[in-house]
């Protein structure tokens, strides 16, 4: 565990003492960025959807009424 929190703490200080970096994004990025969310997010409904019945269940038996 000390081990993953070490090299956690060392990309941490990679990422934010990073030299600046010129650079641009295009047009595409932006339009791969939204796809990409918008991907995840239709994924993760139609997920719960299909699971639907397992996961009413799952919560009706924690929640029971006695």
């Amino acid at each position: 565990m000390k081990i993953i929190k070490n090299v956690g703490i060392i990309l941490v200080l990679l990422i934010v003492l990073s030299p600046t970096a010129f650079a641009y994004l295009d047009a595409g990025t932006g339009s791969i960025i939204i796809q990409a969310l918008i991907a995840g997010i239709v994924g993760s409904l139609f997920a719960i959807k299909l699971f639907w019945n397992k996961i009413k269940n799952l919560f009706s038996k924690i929640f029971k009424k006695k």
